[in-house]
């Protein structure tokens, strides 16, 4: 299964996915920048799944709206893996001074976060996430 949209309270995450051999998901405005006034979830015909993932207090969940009024970025970017959808960064590598990184291209530039892009595989993505629990 892979990703094909997410949405997050918080440090949870919401992962929709999709079946391996799709080819092709949008939702309603996905052409549109910024995505986080735009665009709308992905459309209900192309989930298959629906996974909730849980992280710990200290990790760092960064989505690419953070930083900007107007994100440069739309749905369609993420499909296309112009770039990730999220970046989190777990609480153990955290910069010392990670107050510094207040945006999502700071945290995108961290050698140690990791990036979840559209059409990855859910599972490979957990095992990133929960390595060294």
């Amino acid at each position: 299964m892979k990703i094909i949209d997410w949405e997050t309270k918080g440090n949870v995450i919401r992962f929709y996915l999709g079946n391996d051999d799709l080819k092709e998901w949008y939702g309603d405005d996905w052409d549109d920048r910024p995505y986080e006034h735009n665009a709308e979830m992905v459309y209900k015909k192309f989930v298959s799944d629906i996974r909730d993932i849980k992280l710990d207090f200290d990790d760092v969940v960064i989505e690419p709206n953070m930083g900007h009024l107007n994100s440069p970025y739309s749905k369609d970017d993420f499909r296309e893996r112009m770039s990730p959808c999220l970046v989190v960064t777990k609480g153990k590598d955290c910069p010392e001074k990670s107050w510094i990184y207040n945006n999502f291209q700071d945290w995108l530039g961290y050698e140690k976060s990791i990036k979840i892009y559209f059409g990855d595989d859910i599972q490979e993505v957990i095992n990133k996430l929960e390595k060294d629990k």
